[in-house]
């Protein structure tokens, strides 16, 4: 990366003075061509085993994504664009010699990098309901998902196609080649290593059709195709149920499956989830029930979450065979500190075992609070805070906080 020296010296002369952190909401991109994110992040993993290091760093990441307004071309009903990002995080804590998957870490030389730098651009084209882009992708799908809950984000190398067939019924179809995963610079190629062994992937294909029966009624189905290691399918089915002016039932079932493609990986997996939310006025409680069945849920290198799960953790609770069950509540203290939204959550499992064939079982605890400042000279500066509690009858307890300090700026 010599050629961004200089770049970076700039950025690291500024990033000090940016105490200040980013928060990353895709949705919002149509309303804005440019936004600037700052996210200042600390993350610090203690081990109850004194004999593990304890990992986390503090941070300070720079992000500007930009996305481009159509213009339209000779070609009728055709109009194109472009898109671009850049992200930058300084670590501002000493070197833990030790990878704690926020930043860049060298293991030949045990170093942790003191700064990352990520970016890329994206061609798109539009023709009435149907958008093309091509180069850098932002995908909130199965495998593939956009992280909040570290610093830089994960982004993908590809191709896609969304079309909107018409009210009820749309389609995406795309290929992507490479991933950039959060805590690495630049774009390589999928991998899934197992038993010690890592393999590689040219790309993944994939298809997601979304249908909405009603207001009340959606499905999703996902198919990918992960060359040379796996395919993955997935169907979802969410339902909203007005059982009054002020409280509503939310249910949502998903499946998925996991079958290896007849090369030298063994995998055959399932995971079947289902959750019911009460939502009544500030008030939000759910409840959750997820099995595994068969292997260990396989999920690519680079710490790409499932947050399709019903249940994703910290930890994960995928492992082969794995019965878990979570319960959550979430209250919006907008009557009385707007701005202010706290969640509590406790996930329990059970029916699996250790390497050497023990019973075992697990269970984590997440708080979470978020606060987004109302005074106008405060616009866009907001503050997360989680704790995680994780425990496990066989293996290494830990405690884990995370404190962001987000600003985001739109013009």
């Amino acid at each position: 990366m010599d050629k961004f020296k200089k770049s970076r010296k700039v950025l690291s002369a500024v990033m000090p003075l940016a105490l200040l952190g980013l928060s990353f909401n895709q949705t919002a991109f149509a309303e804005d061509n440019w936004k600037l994110y700052l996210k200042n992040a600390y993350i610090e993993r203690d081990f109850e085993n004194s004999a593990l290091k304890d990992t986390g760093s503090w941070s300070q990441g720079i992000s500007l994504f930009y996305t481009s307004d159509y213009q339209n071309t000779p070609i009728k009903d055709l109009e194109i664009g472009l898109d671009g990002s850049v992200q930058y995080a300084v670590r501002l804590s000493n070197d833990k010699h030790v990878a704690d998957t926020i930043l860049p870490f060298d293991k030949q030389t045990q170093d942790q990098a003191h700064d990352q730098l990520k970016y890329g651009g994206t061609l798109k084209l539009k023709y009435k309901d149907n958008v093309v882009r091509v180069g850098e992708l932002w995908l909130d799908l199965p495998v593939t998902s956009v992280d909040t809950s570290r610093q830089l984000l994960t982004s993908y190398l590809g191709a896609n196609v969304n079309s909107k067939i018409n009210d009820k019924l749309s389609l995406e179809v795309g290929r992507v080649t490479k991933i950039s995963p959060r805590n690495e610079e630049g774009f390589q190629k999928f991998s899934y290593t197992t038993k010690g062994v890592t393999h590689q992937s040219d790309g993944l294909n994939y298809l997601d059709v979304r249908y909405k029966f009603n207001n009340d009624l959606k499905a999703e189905y996902y198919f990918g195709n992960l060359e040379d290691l796996y395919n993955k399918h997935y169907l979802g089915l969410e339902h909203n149920l007005k059982l009054s002016d002020d409280m509503s039932l939310i249910s949502k079932f998903k499946y998925f499956n996991a079958q290896d493609t007849g090369n030298d990986i063994d995998i055959d997996s399932q995971n079947i989830g289902l959750i019911e939310t009460v939502k009544y006025k500030n008030h939000s409680i759910g409840a959750g029930y997820q099995q595994i069945i068969g292997d260990a849920y396989p999920l690519p290198d680079g710490f790409l979450p499932e947050l399709y799960f019903i249940n994703w953790n910290t930890t994960g609770f995928f492992k082969a065979k794995e019965k878990s069950y979570h319960v959550v509540y979430a209250y919006n203290f907008k009557d009385y500190v707007p701005g202010l939204n706290t969640v509590v959550k406790y996930a329990y499992g059970d029916s699996f075992k250790t390497a050497d064939g023990k019973k075992n079982n697990e269970s984590e605890w997440n708080l979470i609070g978020n606060y987004s400042f109302q005074q106008p000279m405060l616009k866009g500066v907001g503050l997360q805070y989680i704790f995680i509690k994780y425990d496990v009858k066989h293996g290494n307890d830990f405690n884990e906080n995370r404190a962001f300090l987000t600003y985001t700026k739109k013009f």
